[in-house]
């Protein structure tokens, strides 16, 4: 489906993350994890998932790693009422049939789908057994929703920052996510459902940790973040 919306306000997450909002067609819905096309103009077209959820009232949010690109510059000239067109929800980075037990690795901004599913759990009356975010940044700083993520509130959720510079940041690990990391972070590794999130280079990288791991192809769900530098 098409849709008209209107531009209500942004939100600066992190120095180069910000959140869109926009007005919420009639009748909307989708499934958390799930991404549109946004389409600013005839040649400014770019997927971006929701990072709000699904029961959210009056808005649809998208949230973006802010760059040089034509396609930020236009976003950041929105003022409120401006009227864009959206295409969606696409995408199968859901938890359809997926286990009691979830591993979630994130890098950057590919937590925003991850964010949606987080908080679409933490409402429902049988969340999953245990849940762990693995999550990695450069620094603190990077942290988009930090305090969201770490407020969320299900059955053995931890969060797990993994930061190039972990400093200012207690408890994070210093690093990249590895192997070594989610061996030592996840729960019931041999049964999960790992939903891994992030740019290519780091979705590859997770696929390979996971596999050294020992760790069932059918078990990983992923979302790559491509035109991540667009």
């Amino acid at each position: 489906m098409e849709y008209i919306v209107k531009f209500i306000e942004s939100i600066q997450r992190t120095p180069s993350a910000i959140s869109y909002r926009f007005s919420r067609p009639a009748g909307f819905s989708f499934a958390p994890g799930q991404y549109m096309i946004v389409n600013l103009a005839e040649d400014l077209v770019h997927p971006l998932s929701l990072s709000d959820t699904p029961d959210q009232k009056g808005f649809i949010e998208f949230t973006k790693r802010m760059t040089s690109s034509a396609f930020c510059r236009k976003l950041q000239d929105l003022t409120a009422g401006d009227q864009i067109k959206v295409k969606g929800p696409i995408g199968r980075f859901t938890l359809d049939g997926a286990d009691k037990s979830l591993v979630f690795l994130a890098g950057g901004i590919g937590i925003t789908p991850i964010r949606s599913i987080l908080r679409t759990l933490a409402a429902r009356q049988d969340p999953p057994e245990n849940t762990v975010l693995i999550y990695g940044n450069v620094n603190g700083a990077d942290i988009a929703f930090r305090s969201d993520l770490e407020e969320i509130s299900l059955p053995g959720y931890r969060v797990v920052h993994v930061l190039t510079d972990p400093e200012g940041v207690p408890g994070a690990s210093q690093g990249f996510i590895s192997s070594e990391v989610i061996g030592r972070e996840a729960m019931d590794l041999k049964s999960a459902t790992f939903m891994v999130s992030g740019p290519p280079v780091m979705v590859e990288a997770m696929k390979k940790n996971l596999a050294g791991l020992d760790i069932d192809g059918n078990r990983i769900r992923t979302d790559i973040f491509l035109g991540y530098e667009d």
